[in-house]
């Protein structure tokens, strides 16, 4: 398991799921773009080999971009934006050694229009700095190309004039798009401190109602079982056999109750609530949660909001039969493992499609969250920090 990151993924999950066509549309764009400009400067290209390498390069990096940015394999990692990058600053390469000695203009190359587009791409998945910092090296790679490469443009200028075309591209969007994630990043912190200090504050002032809460749900059960029990014997004035073996009855009814009222996890009541509401019939909701250690509570805020959505999607689900639902905490160590295992019948592009959204949140919570979908069977496995 790893830390989690100032990124946007892994702050706002769900702006960064929404996010995600940006990288469709950077990774059809953004080779098109370098396959349109290939075309346009044909009459300077001395290697066409070369070229046609280059933008198939680039089309390598959107592909890359498309399948690691997948709400399934989330979080993204520092990786995916090494591996952009540097195949992008290899196809600038490229596309610079196919016309090494026939680039008239510098303004036509495209390599480092590539490189920030794609650093922007990935600006909700990354932090700033890492963005920066490749969007710095992209440019002095940038740099360093353009300088050597000066004596064939035809503009009569100092190489610096040159350098300052190349890197501009590069580092405005580069930097642009740091700037963009750091604002983000730094209002999504204060979004969150203002929520905890308006959880808090409803959390110190629902002691009053919770305390009537559970005082009418004593009510209630006095009204339904002691009260008419109590009316009979007053009635009958007589104490019997009968009448004893009753109390005991009612007694244990009770109890029962409110043991099992003090005795359930947070998790456990999730499970019947989602039961409940999607008439899966309160024997689905039995021994479904086993978890003899209690372990449950030892869940973040963050982590039961991440798990609660999970459980709730996965009973909404059409397929989903909740008599073969079971969710098996067990204690390794300073962590915990969690599977959670159920009968779904349904297609894995559907199920997964379907699920998408709560997996890609489960995800940046559990890092190491595991998806299985052996038909008919789906099973998560994912492991938390003991606190």
């Amino acid at each position: 398991m790893t830390g989690r990151e100032r990124t946007v993924q892994q702050l706002d999950p769900l702006a960064a799921l929404m996010s995600r066509p940006t990288g469709y549309l950077a990774a059809v764009a953004v080779p098109g773009y370098a396959a349109f400009m290939s075309w346009q400067n044909r009459g300077q290209i001395e290697n066409t080999l070369l070229a046609v390498v280059a933008v198939v390069l680039v089309l390598a990096a959107g592909i890359v971009l498309c399948v690691d940015t997948s709400p399934l394999r989330a979080p993204v990692s520092s990786r995916t934006l090494v591996v952009v990058v540097s195949v992008s600053m290899g196809a600038l390469l490229l596309s610079s050694l196919s016309m090494w000695s026939t680039d008239a203009y510098i303004r036509d190359d495209w390599g480092t229009a590539v490189i920030g587009m794609y650093i922007v791409a990935l600006a909700p998945y990354r932090p700033a700095k890492e963005l920066a910092t490749a969007g710095v090296l992209g440019a002095i790679f940038a740099a360093l190309i353009a300088v050597v490469q000066a004596e064939s443009f035809v503009t009569a200028v100092p190489p610096i004039a040159f350098v300052v075309v190349a890197v501009t591209p590069v580092l405005a969007m580069s930097l642009a798009a740091a700037a963009f994630t750091d604002v983000l990043v730094r209002s999504l912190d204060r979004w969150r401190v203002r929520a905890r200090r308006a959880f808090t504050a409803m959390t110190d002032g629902s002691g009053e109602s919770i305390a009537r809460s559970v005082q009418q749900d004593s009510v209630t059960v006095l009204n339904q079982e002691v009260v008419p029990f109590f009316s009979t014997l007053l009635d009958g004035a007589t104490v019997t056999a009968i009448s004893r073996q009753r109390a005991r009855e009612i007694a244990e009814t009770v109890r029962s109750a409110m043991v099992a009222d003090v005795d359930r996890t947070w998790l456990e009541t999730v499970v019947a609530q989602a039961s409940r509401r999607y008439q899966h019939g309160s024997e689905a909701v039995s021994g479904v949660v086993r978890d003899e250690s209690r372990l449950a509570e030892q869940m973040s805020t963050d982590e039961r909001t991440a798990v609660r959505a999970l459980i709730v999607a996965l009973h909404a689900h059409e397929s989903f039969d909740a008599r073969t639902a079971s969710i098996d905490i067990d204690g390794r160590g300073a962590y915990c493992d969690v599977v959670m295992r159920a009968r779904m019948d349904a297609t894995d592009g559907t199920l997964r499609g379907d699920l998408a959204p709560f997996i890609a949140v489960a995800r940046v919570m559990f890092s190491d969250l595991q998806l299985e979908h052996e038909h008919p069977y789906l099973t998560l496995r994912f492991s938390y920090e003991q606190r």
